[in-house]
């Protein structure tokens, strides 16, 4: 479906996938692939889940796909490259034949993680990783995802959950090599001012729409606290562009226990904040399900009405 943005509307993202997948009783937290099994071998609960979110209103759904890559899929599911490229090319198919299915006016995002994900050691959350690679080893490593999904034409591909300016520039670079498709890219933070990594958020955000003026449609944050998202888009207003944010559901992320723990008030409690923002594309991450999604679909049109 094509997409023509409307200024004066909060468009709702879905909630966490893998995390609602993980409800299901589906066993990929120490999965090389986290949701992108599903891809394989789970269809029947994937689409179980991306049912959930179109009806609980949302208007994007994002494809399982952030933690996966054709090398993977190959090591880990001794496929072929070809097989490999199809599974990952049908993440959007599956998405859409849910939508179509529920006769929703809803859009797919590809869901295009960090390099850190893959590493499968919770490196999106601090970016490590930076510091030893260069703009173009990130283009190429990301280039062949970007290529297959963006050759299944979803509405929008999501750079998502992306720790470092460095690597934001290089997706940001890589995206004008596929001039029809348009993104948005979100940064992971350590706080309420920095990166995973360690840069000023505006900085980071403002390099990423220069490289990419045209085509990346919002940039901010997601995985992050949710009381951290006002803070972080106020240091980027000074940015011509519209913003996203989907934290998590007040949980954050212990690297040594390798768990989520629970701190704080609730996702809803803040919708209403980030809205007064000004905060265009709004939904949810880790540990927001298809129920918070649909509690925010209610407070988004309460505001509007």
């Amino acid at each position: 479906m094509s997409y023509t943005a409307k200024n004066d509307k909060v468009i709702l993202i879905d909630g966490g996938l893998g995390t609602t997948l993980q409800e299901y009783e589906l066993a990929i937290l120490d999965d090389p692939l986290w949701s992108g099994r599903t891809l394989v071998n789970a269809q029947e609960q994937l689409v179980k889940a991306h049912r959930a979110f179109v009806q609980a209103k949302c208007d994007i759904i994002s494809t399982a796909t952030y933690q996966v890559t054709v090398d993977s899929l190959m090591k880990h599911h001794q496929l072929s490259h070809e097989q490999a490229e199809e599974i990952m090319f049908n993440s959007v198919k599956i998405a859409q034949r849910v939508i179509d299915e529920e006769k929703a006016q809803c859009y797919v995002a590809g869901s295009i993680g960090p390099y850190g994900a893959m590493l499968c050691d919770g490196s999106e959350f601090n970016g490590w990783y930076t510091d030893s690679m260069t703009i173009e080893q990130f283009k190429d490593w990301h280039r062949p995802r970007l290529a297959i999904l963006a050759r299944a034409e979803p509405t929008f591909i999501a750079f998502e959950t992306i720790p470092s300016k460095k690597e934001a520039e290089a997706l940001a670079e890589l995206l004008r090599e596929f001039p029809n498709v348009k993104a948005w890219l979100s940064f992971n933070c350590q706080d309420s001012k920095l990166t995973a990594h360690g840069e000023p958020i505006e900085e980071a955000a403002a390099s990423v729409c220069l490289k990419s003026p045209d085509q990346i449609i919002a940039v901010g944050v997601n995985c992050v606290h949710p009381e951290t998202v006002v803070p972080l888009i106020k240091r980027m207003n000074n940015i011509d562009r519209d913003f996203i944010a989907y934290p998590n559901a007040g949980v954050i992320w212990d690297a040594e226990k390798q768990i989520f723990d629970s701190q704080g008030q609730s996702i809803t409690s803040f919708i209403h904040s980030y809205i007064d923002i000004g905060i265009k594309y709004i939904g949810g991450c880790c540990h927001v399900g298809p129920d918070q999604i649909r509690a925010i679909r209610d407070i988004i049109d309460r505001y509007s009405s």
